[in-house]
């Protein structure tokens, strides 16, 4: 009886001792993996760092202003380009500048059916 009971004492401790090899090599695995993620997320916030300093640099008003007058051809704005809204009708002309064609010509869609027949 007692050579019984040493017998599954003794395999229930090697059971249990391969239970728990197996749930530590696991837990292991698990903290690998959650380092390769906090490194990967430590990472990106480096990335997102670098990325918002680069977004700085690029949006500087002067770096804007001269790219702007480069390739836009603005300016800054003037005094004399600020107008109050009772001298409008002084700087706008009562007629358009341009001559528009005739009413009932439809000139969008005249190109609209050139593009058509190509």
């Amino acid at each position: 009886m007692h050579k019984l009971l040493n017998l599954m004492l003794v395999t229930a401790v090697l059971v249990s001792g391969f239970i728990l090899y197996s749930l530590e090599h696991e837990t292991r695995g698990l903290e690998r993996e959650a380092a390769r993620y906090q490194r990967g997320i430590a990472d990106e916030t480096e990335n997102m760092r670098l990325l918002n300093a680069e977004w700085s640099s690029l949006t500087r008003p002067d770096r804007l202003r001269a790219l702007a007058e480069r390739f836009l051809g603005l300016s800054t704005l003037k005094a004399q380009q600020i107008v109050k809204l009772e001298d409008i009708s002084n700087h706008v002309p009562a007629e358009p500048v341009m001559n528009l064609q005739a009413e009932g010509t439809d000139q969008i869609g005249d190109i609209i059916d050139k593009m058509k027949q190509q």
